[in-house]
């Protein structure tokens, strides 16, 4: 049994999560899925830069969930508002100050991030989740609504995020 602080120290650069308790490693992000990230890192972290809205933070880096799910997520990027920033420690975030979580998944965490992960962070009340597999070219949105995670569908291939006022997402380019 592993104490979630002493999770959250860890300093190299895997991606693991805690599970009451338990420390489970997740494989390491493929080519593709490091090509997205740092897409994204790129286009919506400056988006996210150049309106003072933020902060984008890659994994490794935990969102911690309320502490009756005994859980801690590393999502492959998440956007914490200037509303929440001070909020946030040095290697990890409570889950409320978290407004997105991103997942790049493939055949290998597809349905860990389309189950489990999906579950949880609807269930501490993340805004918005996307969802984006590189193996299969397609990305997932969904918002918070009523405490359930509604799917959110772009129009004319243009997503909107309802989190980050003003970002398009044109979704195709992701691939």
């Amino acid at each position: 049994m592993v104490p979630f602080f002493q999770y959250a120290d860890h300093s190299d650069d895997r991606i693991c999560e805690w599970i009451a308790g338990a420390i489970e490693i997740l494989p390491p992000l493929s080519e593709p899925q490091i090509r997205l990230r740092d897409i994204l890192l790129a286009e919506l972290g400056g988006f996210i830069e150049s309106n003072a809205m933020g902060l984008l933070i890659a994994a490794p880096f935990a969102v911690r969930m309320p502490e009756e799910m005994q859980r801690a997520r590393e999502p492959d990027l998440l956007y914490m508002s200037n509303q929440f920033a001070e909020a946030m420690q040095s290697n990890y975030v409570d889950s409320h100050g978290v407004g997105l979580v991103i997942e790049i998944t493939d055949w290998r965490t597809r349905q860990q991030d389309y189950g489990q992960k999906f579950a949880d962070y609807q269930m501490a009340g993340i805004p918005e989740y996307w969802v984006i597999d590189v193996d299969r070219q397609q990305a997932d949105f969904y918002h918070l609504h009523n405490m359930l995670y509604q799917h959110a569908l772009p129009s004319a291939n243009i997503y909107t995020s309802p989190v980050l006022r003003g970002y398009n997402l044109a979704v195709a380019d992701l691939f």
